[in-house]
């Protein structure tokens, strides 16, 4: 099929990170806190919103990539566990991050 004969809508359109589970503390800890629910009529599993905040400031870590970051901004905009993400944000080494994703919260 050529390109020009694929039609879609951005309105249904759905972004989705699919992520291995690796054999460490962080990510046990996170598979299990996960959900299953429905999404679009078909069911997945998706992590809490504090787990995603600290995916991605370990993702972000090594280039503090601006997408990750802003994104971490936009996430804790809502509200998050705070104790939850500074226990965890400590031991994954990227509470530096975190802080200045939540200072930013604050910045004009």
């Amino acid at each position: 099929m050529r390109a020009s004969n694929l039609l879609f809508s951005l309105s249904h359109l759905v972004k989705v990170d699919l992520i291995v589970l690796r054999d460490d503390e962080f990510q046990r800890h996170e598979f299990a806190r996960r959900e299953r629910c429905e999404l679009g009529g078909t069911a997945a599993w998706v992590i809490g919103k504090e787990d995603l905040i600290l995916s991605k400031l370990v993702w972000a870590a090594p280039s503090e990539s601006a997408v990750q970051m802003r994104d971490v901004e936009k996430l804790l905009a809502s509200g998050a566990d705070e104790a939850y993400l500074d226990h965890w944000g400590a031991r994954l080494g990227v509470d530096a991050l975190l802080r200045r994703c939540k200072d930013a919260r604050h910045d004009p």
